[in-house]
């Protein structure tokens, strides 16, 4: 069994979170529920749970400060719940940590509960949450790491603006860093499209997304960008344009 804690300061949210597990995750045992942070950081050093279900916007604070408050703690897994996705996105996407949206729905709650029961059978590095923290506390978003998992128990972490480009690769994607090194992500192509998609980046075909800040320059006799280090890539003709406005912005 999964010793797990709830921590949301809605009681209706607490209550539906504990059904659903009761009827779709019996693996996962609720020792106990909390309404605020102050209570949830309490209740954690009191259970040292496995699990922690931690809303992200309460009352008194927010699920980062509980788990800054719990640092010293035994390592637990998380899943964030909450309504206000858009307003962490990044910081929460680029750590590689769960997250429901509310209402909650049975597929959303057994895919994450099913990801982390894999990643506590086989003792993953909680490092994620290190992670995040520091995501949070840097406030900008080309600043921040991204945590890319390579398998089920291995993360790599690399600064965001070490990404030269992005690569489909089959159901996955290839991550090719300024120094050339390529990292196979377990993440698909279209994650990291969606997930990129309003920041530095820009998509030149069905397959490639580059870095704007790592373009040395576009040729005009052919449809290739030339990266800082060297590397050429294709461009769609229907793409050329928006990138040109676009790449000005970080020339």
């Amino acid at each position: 069994m999964i010793k797990a804690v709830i921590i949301d300061d809605e009681r209706n949210s607490r209550d539906i979170i504990s059904l659903m597990l009761e009827k779709y995750c019996p693996d996962v045992q609720i020792a106990a529920t909390a309404s605020d942070c102050a209570d949830g950081i309490a209740t954690i050093r009191e259970h040292q749970p496995q699990l922690v279900f931690l809303d992200l916007e309460m009352p008194d604070g927010t699920g980062f400060d509980v788990l800054l408050g719990t640092k010293d703690a035994p390592p637990f897994e998380a899943v964030f719940v909450t309504a206000f996705e858009k307003k962490f996105l990044h910081t929460i996407r680029f750590s590689e940590v769960e997250i429901i949206l509310k209402p909650i729905d049975r597929e959303s709650l057994m895919t994450a509960v099913n990801k982390i029961t894999g990643r506590i059978h086989a003792h993953a590095s909680t490092t994620r949450y290190k992670v995040l923290l520091e995501n949070f506390n840097s406030g900008k978003n080309i600043n921040m790491d991204l945590v890319i998992p390579v398998t089920q128990q291995d993360d790599m972490i690399i600064p965001l603006n070490t990404i030269a480009y992005l690569e489909a690769n089959t159901e996955k994607c290839t991550i090719h860093l300024v120094d050339k090194e390529a990292l196979q992500a377990e993440r698909s192509f279209r994650y990291y499209t969606d997930l990129f998609g309003a920041l530095r980046f820009y998509q030149i075909n069905n397959h490639q997304m580059v870095q704007l800040s790592q373009i040395s320059n576009i040729e005009h006799d052919g449809n290739k960008v030339v990266l800082k280090n060297g590397v050429k890539l294709e461009v769609a003709d229907r793409r050329r344009k928006d990138l040109v406005s676009h790449w000005k912005q970080y020339r």
